[in-house]
């Protein structure tokens, strides 16, 4: 039993690599989605995201140059916009839309504060996007980021704490500018 089970995760491991070298070569190359062909491509490489992540949902949209790394869950018409990169085990509600060169980091390194220095391991803090979340280009979440539903994040900032539901927030570091839906807001600002 515990060498068919060895074999399997081995075969899951390989079809992994697989699918990310075949996401980062071929899929880079494709064409956008609203380019001649481009559905076709954004097809393909979906094919190539569903034998990386956990679970991904339908009428989802992977552009060229996106990396997504094990472990993700991507909810119905989560869209990746180009060159974003997405860390391991980061989840989308569903029905989110990124532009160019997201960067949603999940690993971070482990300080140790006695003696003021990082260990050499490394941690993983799952990133969770809400639904209908939208991101702007060039946008920085750090590991461990909660983001509510119905948010917009303006484009370059960087996001170091959570962020409530129904708010528009920007900056570096990313705070809240406004409430836009107050149907869905919790909390202070």
């Amino acid at each position: 039993m515990v060498a068919a089970n060895s074999n399997s995760h081995r075969t899951s491991r390989m079809k992994n690599k697989i699918c990310r070298f075949l996401l980062a070569t071929i899929g880079k190359m494709l064409p956008l989605r609203y380019h001649p062909g481009g559905v076709i491509a954004n097809r393909i490489r979906c094919l190539f995201v569903r034998g990386i992540v956990n679970k991904m949902g339908s009428d989802c949209i992977v552009e060229p140059g996106a990396e997504v790394h094990e472990g993700c869950v991507l909810g119905d018409q989560t869209s990746i916009g180009p060159n974003c990169m997405i860390g391991p085990k980061c989840v989308f509600k569903g029905h989110n839309m990124m532009g160019p060169n997201v960067h949603i980091y999940t690993i971070n390194h482990i300080y140790n504060e006695c003696n003021h220095k990082f260990k050499g391991s490394t941690d993983t803090m799952p990133v969770t996007i809400g639904e209908y979340v939208w991101i702007g280009y060039g946008v920085i979440i750090l590991p461990g980021i909660t983001i509510g539903d119905h948010v917009v994040i303006g484009a370059g900032s960087v996001v170091t704490k959570n962020i409530p539901s129904g708010v528009m927030a920007a900056g570096n570091p990313c705070v809240v500018k406004k409430v836009i839906d107050t149907m869905y807001f919790e909390g202070n600002v």
